[in-house]
């Protein structure tokens, strides 16, 4: 009986460190690289070292420069972000646009509202919205729900003001994750 114990414990040792190991196997692994437009972004970057010198995301990247925000996105371990491309704000009248990122604590809400725990690829997105029916919820990482749904095949974020953005690039690594990219400004519930 000892004998028989003492093995089933063994096992079970093996087994748990064997099964805790595998996240930390390698720390080599694979960079997985792709191109949009001028920019190249990497797995093996962070979210902001990818688009710090992109062109597409001059005014998201100086927002984040010293932004709280950032620091919060990097400090996770999975995070999928919803990236506003420059043309996002630049479609928003001059006079709004300079009053959003004039206002840190509206482009912090706004850029919170854009990250949601975990990775997730459009690919899930989509099976999602085909399960729910015509939208799916995801919880922010401040814990709001953000609308997605899919429109002739364009998946779109909604804000509560039936605000949208298109997603019009999508499954992009980042070392904490994906990033997809968005073509407009939506504001959480509570900030106008």
């Amino acid at each position: 009986m000892y004998f028989k114990n003492l093995i089933t414990l063994l096992l079970l040792a093996c087994f748990s460190i064997n099964a805790s190991a595998q996240k930390y196997l390698s720390k080599n692994n694979a960079e997985v690289s792709r191109k949009l437009g001028e920019s190249t972004f990497t797995s093996n970057k962070s979210f902001y070292q990818n688009i710090e010198e992109a062109p597409d995301f001059t005014v998201l990247a100086s927002v984040l420069k010293n932004a709280p925000s950032r620091q919060k996105l990097e400090g996770m371990e999975a995070v999928t972000i919803f990236a506003i491309a420059d043309e996002g704000f630049l479609n928003l009248p001059k006079k709004s646009r300079d009053s959003i990122l004039g206002n840190p604590k509206i482009m912090n809400s706004i850029i919170t509202m854009l990250a949601v725990p975990g990775r997730i690829d459009s690919n899930t997105l989509k099976n999602e919205i085909a399960k729910q029916g015509s939208n799916t919820y995801l919880k922010t990482i401040e814990g709001n729900s953000l609308r997605i749904r899919e429109v002739n095949g364009t998946l779109q974020l909604v804000d509560s003001e039936n605000r949208t953005a298109n997603i019009i690039a999508s499954d992009f690594y980042h070392k904490n994750g994906f990033f997809h990219i968005i073509d407009s400004v939506i504001f959480p519930n509570s900030e106008e």
